[in-house]
């Protein structure tokens, strides 16, 4: 890191923490077993921190890097034109208006399964080693050149071969998806017009109807009328059977005047025989009206049972005709959502097609792109640890490469107490100082926090704090310990010197400097927040003053 400082216990995220040293000045004082010499340091400016410390291991996360391509050969079971149902609208068949056929739209299908053949590269070299420290695109291994042809060569087929299906498809499609228009346009009419042929349909079978109800009316019009008129005729044949009878009697041979008067008998045997053709005439229209009545009344029944079966008929057609227009408005209604249930499958087996080839120049592209020059790079930088792979060995899918230091994830475990977790604020940065590294100052932040645990021995609560170390973290090793600093308070942007060059005589405070002449004399400061380590300097000195760490030797 750049600006390293040294790390005193206390001491949390400090600008510039720590002291120094300028140089060291010569023994102003002599005799005796003891010297006293002087450390000179700068006053520095930046921020003063306290907070709860814990000491942790370092612990290096890793890395593997797996052979990810799938070189697998695309195998296409059948890419022969196979019509398929792929919907229940009935389009096809007789789609007359009113006349629904059974035969379902068949649209011609790719079968686009495929199946998995494996294929494999033969390493060539080995180009990593354990403990060998590479960097993002280096070598890892070198392949044979047959084998990496193989694969290209085999990856260029199938983008041939799905191309060539996807084309094949787009023009096969186009006679389904015209016979699915032509399918929803024909029961859309149907529907538009099914009202209207259905009243067409039943206009005949009412007017049968309306016929038959007219015959019968017309028949029973006319028994009436003979019936009135038998009535009539019955009472004139009455008065001509009495008028008849009359006559007869005037010329009877029990009338006692029937020869007294020749005239007058003539007379009444005109009259008889008038009466007698007259009743005789009468009864014979009566006995023809009375056939004739009868006559009518067997027709008014025929006619009646010709009106019943029509209107059975009508109600049959109703129901007939009733269901054709339930039919082809059903269709019409649901013709929009399965010309879309066609066209999406088409679209599907389409994208399918589309897809399969897309995916064939993915795999190229992703193979070239991964295997350079016959070679695999390394996508990471870090010491290798395992190398998974020797000369000879094959590689396929999900191969092991090598397993590597991961520099991205450098963490410590700190172990706290309840009482300490509680106080420390678990967004703030985190202040790291490394055994191996006194003047140094690393920032970690806080990553994970373990549940509560119990220690049965104490009876304590505690929890595992994992702290993610962050910047240059390439001097630091597994295992390597450090203080892990969690600040609970702090000042900025102040001036402040090494406690241990404060000299402090009652209430008042001091320092040690050098006069113009070298001469070493005291000044007095006034001091203020302290990390323990350092003290901040409240008035007295400046940024880069020089003062004096008064020390004792030996002789």
């Amino acid at each position: 890191m750049k600006n390293k400082k040294k790390l005193l216990i206390g001491i949390g995220t400090v600008a510039a923490a720590g002291v120094v040293i300028i140089g060291i000045g010569l023994a102003v004082r002599r005799g005796g077993k003891d010297s006293v010499v002087y450390r000179e340091t700068a006053v520095e400016y930046g921020n003063l921190t306290v907070g709860i410390t814990e000491e942790a291991a370092v612990e290096i996360g890793t890395l593997e890097q797996t052979f990810d391509l799938d070189i697998s050969a695309l195998v296409d079971s059948d890419t022969s034109s196979d019509n398929q149902t792929t919907g229940a609208m009935p389009f096809g068949g007789d789609m007359g208006g009113g006349a629904m056929g059974a035969g379902m739209m068949s649209f011609g299908s790719f079968d686009m399964t495929q199946r998995s053949q494996s294929q494999s590269l033969t390493v060539e070299q080995v180009n990593a080693a354990v403990g060998q420290e590479i960097k993002e695109g280096d070598a890892l291994y070198t392949l044979t050149a047959e084998s990496v042809e193989e694969i290209r060569d085999m990856l260029s087929e199938d983008i041939a071969d799905t191309k060539s299906d996807y084309e094949a498809l787009q023009v096969e499609q186009e006679a389904s998806r015209t016979q699915a228009r032509q399918g929803y346009d024909t029961y859309v009419t149907n529907g538009k017009y099914a009202q209207l042929i259905y009243e067409e349909e039943l206009k005949a079978y009412q007017e049968a109807v309306e016929d038959a109800a007219e015959a019968v009316n017309d028949k029973q019009d006319t028994y009436n009328e003979k019936c009135l008129e038998l009535t009539a005729l019955s009472e004139e044949l009455a008065q001509a059977q009495d008028f008849l009878k009359e006559a007869q009697a005037a010329v009877s041979e029990n009338y006692a005047g029937r020869y007294e008067n020749a005239y007058y008998y003539t007379v009444y045997l005109n009259t008889r025989d008038t009466a007698q053709k007259l009743a005789d005439q009468l009864e014979e229209e009566f006995d023809d009206l009375s056939e004739e009545i009868e006559q009518l009344s067997v027709e008014i029944q025929t006619a009646v049972r010709t009106m019943n079966q029509s209107q059975r008929d009508y109600e049959q057609a109703k129901l007939d005709f009733g269901k054709t227009y339930d039919t082809d408005t059903y269709y019409a209604n649901a013709a929009s959502e399965w010309y879309g249930i066609q066209t999406q499958s088409l679209d599907n087996a389409l994208s399918s097609a589309k897809n399969s080839y897309d995916m064939a120049v993915e795999k190229l592209a992703e193979f070239d792109s991964v295997v350079q020059d016959n070679r695999i790079v390394s996508e990471y930088s870090g010491v290798v640890t395992q190398v998974a792979l020797s000369e000879g060995d094959t590689l396929s899918g999900g191969s092991s490469l090598l397993v590597m230091n991961d520099r991205e994830s450098v963490t410590m475990d700190v172990v706290l107490s309840e009482e300490d977790y509680n106080t420390i604020e678990k967004g703030r940065a985190v202040n790291i100082a490394f055994t191996a590294y006194p003047d140094a100052v690393y920032s970690g932040i806080i990553t994970d926090v373990s549940d509560a645990e119990y220690d049965n021995s104490t009876g304590a609560v505690y929890y595992t704090v994992t702290v993610t170390v962050q910047g240059d973290v390439s001097g630091l090793y597994a295992g390597m310990t450090g203080d892990v600093t969690f600040v609970t308070n702090e000042t900025k942007e102040v001036c402040y010197v090494s406690n241990r060059a404060i000299i402090r005589e009652g209430v008042t405070s001091y320092v040690k400097v050098r006069d113009e002449s070298g001469a070493v004399k005291k000044q007095e400061v006034v001091t203020g927040f302290s990390d323990g380590v350092c003290v901040e300097i409240v008035e007295g000195l400046s940024e880069g003053d020089t003062v004096l760490i008064e020390s004792k030797v030996e002789n």
